[in-house]
């Protein structure tokens, strides 16, 4: 042992420098910063700090300044960081060779730590922790009327988005200089192994638009507020760009499309809400693209299976997992949030889809725009449906697109729009894709798709003009032959499904015997257990199905229940007092 209560490091073991007083010890080989894990704490503080509330449940103007801080600070100091990774770590290491820049100064005279250096997954992180902000432009009183207005002035939110707008626009800039070197050099190598601050910038941008729109008065106007962001095609010609982007930026463009036409519908109007069909027209027509990668394909589909379960605002998945080495971290944060499983709420989760008006205002608005959407999908076409031959046309040609393309056939587009008999389709070759986008229909139409077969009854109306301009002629017909044979190939499926019936039927007799055990328990216990009663084989009571459990967080509900109860297996907390004592003491 050394002097100063120091201890002396074998060899192969680290030091650090900051202990270390005057000269370099002898026999170092390589100085390293632990970058890796300074990043994981502050990336931990941000978001945390991002998740603070106030008792009304919007975010505080500190916390908001700060993420501001955060992003503006990062923006002012890109010039520094033009150069890759890569040649950063070059310079790094010839500081410690003794090699000599372009000056002619020793590299060794100068502080690593005064290197300027931007962690893009700092920078990244920040992008999606701006997505759990709730603010809304402040109330006034209309001096004139006396009734209380929204005011005018600038949202809340505002300076937020121009950074993410900043930081999307140096990021695609970065990545077309990528994709001129990687063409000229033609390499292979890249794309990938890059960022991903592109894909959160996207996910940032498109989310604090639509809390933008939805906490902003319908008189004035879409968020009072109108530039290119405000739209999807701003996304859509993001997407469709040459030379094409990454596929994980581009996969939070069809994530954003997608939101922000079902966002659009959030109010129920007279006109008929057809946001949520355009954006699966945009996904079905880029899984059709010959240029489309299968892995892009598969997440399209998936982001169309998110649409049909009302829930499609699950927005910083895309950004949490896509370009990640750590797949630990990835699936942890897609199945629980940033917050963990209690937070709840749609905090990017897989699985906690809970979200209400006053907390979540964006996700409830883009949830409420994806339900109406998915209830003119599944009716349109139906006796009692009010939707007219424009929209049910439309969703014949939707649908018939989506049934050739499951069977394996090859359906034009609008960039090809030649069709070889010969050719096989995206799903012929691709079985996973297939299954995704079968899921899709059986959710959307578990039984029949009333447009297909309110349209194929327009057969008498058949090479009529009128018949042409809807393009009901573009959906698929089935004729008297074909029907017996579907006929019959139901009839054959009988057994099964009467198994299938049986076993349904089992499974609700099961739940129903949960409720019985319980009361039998209870009974023969002389009464229900004591709240924080935690003794070994008791059963626990069933879960009530409140509001979270109907909106499908069904996990939530449940740690939600056992939690008030005390039946968890931790301690129930259910108020905190803090006591001050005087200055005295």
């Amino acid at each position: 042992e050394g002097g100063a209560g120091k201890t002396k490091v074998d060899l192969g073991e680290y030091l650090y420098l900051d202990e270390e007083e005057g000269e370099m010890p002898p026999g170092v080989e390589e100085i390293e910063v632990e970058e890796d894990e300074e990043y994981r704490v502050r990336s931990a503080v941000i978001t945390a700090i991002a998740g603070v509330r106030a008792k009304d449940g919007m975010t505080p103007s500190l916390v908001i300044k700060f993420l501001e801080a955060i992003l503006e600070t990062g923006d002012a100091s890109m010039v520094s960081s033009l150069e890759s990774q890569e040649d950063d770590i070059i310079r790094k290491s010839r500081i410690f060779e003794g090699e000599e820049d372009d000056k002619g100064i020793d590299l060794r005279d100068r502080n690593i730590y005064d290197l300027d250096y931007v962690s893009s997954s700092l920078i990244a992180d920040a992008l999606l922790a701006v997505c759990s902000v709730n603010a809304s432009p402040s109330v006034v009183t209309d001096p004139a009327t006396g009734k209380t207005i929204q005011s005018k002035g600038q949202h809340p939110i505002q300076k937020l988005l121009d950074a993410s707008r900043r930081w999307l626009e140096w990021e695609l800039y970065r990545e077309t200089i990528r994709c001129e070197i990687d063409a000229d050099s033609h390499s292979g190598v890249g794309g990938n192994c890059h960022d991903y601050v592109a894909a959160c910038a996207i996910t940032a941008l498109s989310t604090l638009t639509i809390l933008r729109q939805s906490t902003t008065d319908q008189e004035s106007g879409e968020g009072g507020h109108q530039d290119a962001t405000t739209g999807a095609q701003f996304y859509v010609n993001i997407f469709n760009e040459e030379p094409r982007r990454s596929d994980a930026s581009r996969a939070a463009c069809a994530q954003a499309v997608v939101c922000l036409c079902c966002a659009s519908d959030r109010f129920e109007r007279p006109q008929p809400p057809i946001g949520l069909l355009t954006g699966l027209e945009h996904l079905l027509d880029w899984i059709l693209n010959p240029s489309t990668m299968p892995s892009l394909r598969q997440t399209l589909a998936l982001i169309m299976l998110d649409a049909c379960t009302g829930k499609v605002a699950s927005m910083q998945r895309v950004g949490a997992i896509a370009g990640r080495s750590d797949l630990l971290t990835s699936a942890t944060r897609y199945l629980n949030g940033p917050l963990g499983a209690a937070q709840g709420g749609d905090n990017g989760s897989a699985i906690l889809m809970t979200v209400s008006t006053v907390s979540h205002p964006a996700a409830s608005a883009v949830n409420d725009g994806a339900r109406r959407g998915m209830r003119l999908l599944a009716r349109a076409g139906h006796q009692r449906d009010e939707s007219n031959d424009e929209i049910i046309a439309r969703v014949g040609r939707f649908a018939t697109t989506l049934w050739r393309t499951i069977n394996g056939h090859r359906v034009p587009t609008k960039i090809d729009n030649s069709v070889d008999a010969d050719a096989m389709g995206v799903c012929a070759n691709d079985s996973i894709l297939r299954c995704s986008l079968l899921a899709f229909w059986q959710c959307v139409w578990p039984k029949n798709c009333y447009a297909v077969m309110r349209i194929q009854s327009w057969r008498v109306h058949e090479g009529t003009p009128r018949y042409r301009k809807l393009g009901a002629d573009k959906v698929m017909q089935i004729y008297d032959e074909e029907n017996e044979s579907a006929t019959a190939e139901e009839k054959s499926y009988d057994p099964l499904m009467k198994e299938v019936a049986k076993e349904i039927d089992r499974q609700r007799w099961r739940g129903e015997m949960v409720t019985k055990a319980y009361d039998y328990y209870a009974e023969k216990k002389g009464g229900a257990p004591k709240d924080g009663d935690q003794s070994f084989g008791q059963t626990l009571p069933p879960i009530q199905r409140d509001l979270s459990f109907k909106q499908g967080g069904w996990m939530t509900s449940t740690a939600r229940q056992r939690r008030s109860m005390g039946l968890d297996g931790g301690m129930a907390v259910t108020k905190l007092r803090l006591t001050v004592k005087g200055s005295g003491d």
